[in-house]
């Protein structure tokens, strides 16, 4: 996508930062909408002077925010969400911003008769697989009011489309991971968070046995598939998943962890009880994504966190003051 006006909600978020990036350095004219709840300034901080962007602090779930933010844009890419581990905490308030919130964002876009409303989903919604690689086919088995939320988030998004005419299509990205990735309290992810500790000689902490699998992507290689879909006009009124078809036992991450830092998995790496809502086993079928779309990912798992591992030593935060914004609990 060139010369285009975008609002991405979310903007300041872990994907939403690298979407505006790339969306910036395509000379797109981009509007952020984030109410800096999980999203960070930092996270925009090498495009903030940038005279195509324009940045708008609200939250979604406020209907006038979300017309002010999406005035006189063209394209919607709406990414503004709460985590999975806040939703076992607390699902009222997920609820409302994941469910709500796409609400009077649809409306908005509907209202505005906008060209696209790029909806990004999550692998979250398969649950636990049925069957290996998952498809676009696999039946919807949410785990968590998180992913029962984007369940809805989703067939919203398909409803406008039905009911009014509105032009959609649905992304649907499997585990992401990458620069400007939460590693703070119980909304932390798995992978920073055994970075932070192993930067620090903690132990890294697996949940249950440490064969639940997942199929890691890297987010840079998400943000550029999601854009890179968005431009696709045969995606339209479609969802299609981006993943790489490579399942990664959570243990072969701790591994591979302690392989940057030195450290010897045998003693590097400690158990403890199995979490509420962890899904036992992702993988990915990217061959729809491939066809449709025609990009596939380019980053390996050990790259990838390798690169990870590389933005946290850069980060202007001790090692030691990162260590205290990491609650190693499961989701307290």
């Amino acid at each position: 996508m060139h010369n285009e006006r975008i609002v991405v909600t979310g903007g300041a978020g872990f994907l939403g930062s690298h979407v505006v990036r790339f969306l910036l350095e395509d000379g797109n004219t981009v509007t952020v909408l984030d109410n800096f709840y999980s999203g960070k300034m930092s996270h925009l901080e090498a495009v903030r002077d940038h005279p195509k962007l324009r940045i708008i602090e609200g939250d979604i779930r406020n209907p006038a925010d979300v017309a002010e933010a999406f005035r006189d844009c063209n394209i919607v890419i709406h990414l503004a969400v709460l985590d999975l581990r806040q939703s076992i905490k607390e699902p009222f308030l997920v609820n409302e911003t994941i469910t709500e919130g796409t609400v009077n964002c649809l409306d908005a876009a509907r209202a505005n008769h906008m060209d696209l409303f790029m909806n990004c989903s999550s692998a979250e919604v398969y649950g636990t697989a049925k069957y290996v690689p998952i498809d676009e086919s696999h039946p919807f088995l949410p785990e968590t009011p998180y992913a029962a939320a984007k369940v809805a988030q989703d067939m919203y998004v398909y409803s406008y489309g039905r009911s009014y005419g509105l032009p959609w299509m649905t992304i649907r990205i499997f585990n992401m991971y990458g620069p400007n990735s939460h590693w703070q309290g119980f909304r932390g992810e798995l992978i920073p968070k055994m970075i932070v500790r192993a930067m620090n000689g903690e132990p890294l902490i697996i949940f249950g046995n440490g064969q639940q699998t997942r199929d890691f992507v890297y987010v840079e290689d998400a943000a550029r598939a999601l854009i890179t879909m968005a431009g696709s006009t045969g995606c339209m009124g479609k969802t299609i998943q981006f993943c790489t078809g490579v399942e990664t036992p959570v243990y072969r991450i701790a591994e591979l962890v302690c392989e940057q830092f030195g450290i010897n998995p045998e003693t590097g790496i400690r158990r403890e009880t199995e979490r509420p809502g962890d899904v036992q086993r992702q993988v990915g079928n990217n061959a729809r994504f491939l066809k449709e779309v025609g990009f596939e990912p380019t980053v390996s798992i050990r790259e990838g966190i390798r690169k990870t591992v590389e933005w946290y030593k850069a980060l202007k935060l001790s090692p030691a003051e990162l260590l205290a914004q990491e609650v190693p609990r499961n989701w307290e």
